[in-house]
């Protein structure tokens, strides 16, 4: 099946995640009518988020890691391909766990004979880009020249009704994470959305045997990596593309897709700065401790 891609919805999206109106108190209003997106098709005003790594020296302060970009896919897959539905106005995702410290091996996805289940901790996977050969579902190096990637797959199966529920049981994933059958309690496919964040670990300055890198929740394995999705898309060109572009088999180029390219804007990586901080923490730099006093556990 055909992906679509940069920042629409197919194969590669290219965002830098910045919008004017991104916030705690974002509504899907809100983001609708913010000023700007960092995204290349302008008509995607979406909200997406992951968390911050820092790097821990042994005198106990933290280093913010740079953050060079993100890129966001837009996937059609499975044999239900064809009745994908845009998301809905509203519409909100938290894929991962911000908890977890090791690998889950016994909770699966909904599986069948024909498609069978998956462990559902192989949503989040990380890559050296030294060796883009190896992935594995935890930070397993961090001595990458060429920066280390975080990868999560946000769930792609909903049950139709709510827009957002706190434990996230409006959605699920399909059988194979990334691909398969939605479970009968979600019936509903939605596009497939997969995130990949590229962080600049090898910059960290005066790096020692005993640093160590860890996300902003306290999480120094990567297991807990997690990311958030809010839809902030003009619905009829979500609409459009959705149904016209997401399972077609042209490499998800822009180009292919007149809804998405009526927007497109090669200035996207400058067309909206980063907005001043909503609270009053600084959480970039060199810091004391990570930001809210969070312990590292």
């Amino acid at each position: 099946m055909a992906q679509v891609g940069a920042c629409v919805i197919m194969r590669a999206i290219h965002y830098d995640l910045h919008l004017t109106d991104i916030g705690v108190n974002a509504t899907y209003n809100s983001l609708l009518n913010s000023r700007c997106t960092s995204c290349e098709v302008g008509t995607d005003k979406s909200a997406y988020w992951s968390p911050t790594l820092y790097y821990r020296y042994r005198n106990g302060s933290f280093y913010e890691v740079g953050h060079n970009g993100a890129v966001v896919y837009y996937l059609g897959r499975g044999p239900n391909v064809n009745q994908t539905v845009p998301f809905p106005k509203g519409f909100m995702i938290l894929s991962g766990d911000k908890a977890a410290r090791s690998y889950d091996n016994t909770t699966m996805t909904y599986g069948t004979k024909d498609y069978p289940g998956r462990p559902v901790a192989d949503r989040v996977s990380f890559n050296c880009l030294d060796d883009e050969t190896i992935e594995k579902p935890y930070m397993h190096s961090t001595k990458c020249k060429n920066g280390m990637r975080a990868q999560i797959h946000f769930q792609s199966c909903w049950n139709g009704r709510d827009l957002y529920k706190a434990d996230n049981s409006h959605v699920a994933y399909q059988s194979g994470i990334d691909n398969g059958i939605c479970p009968p309690s979600h019936p509903v496919q939605i596009p497939h959305i997969f995130l990949e964040v590229f962080y600049d670990v090898i910059l960290v300055p005066n790096q020692t045997t005993d640093g160590l890198f860890t996300f902003s929740q306290g999480d120094p394995t990567g297991y807990g990596f997690h990311a958030d999705f809010q839809n902030g898309w003009d619905q009829n060109v979500l609409a459009n593309a959705t149904a016209n572009c997401l399972a077609t088999d042209d490499f998800g180029q822009i180009s292919n897709c007149p809804v998405l390219q009526e927007s497109q804007s090669s200035a996207f990586d400058f067309n909206c700065p980063e907005r001043p901080p909503q609270i009053g923490e600084n959480v970039r730099g060199l810091i004391d401790k990570l930001p809210g006093c969070v312990k590292i556990t």
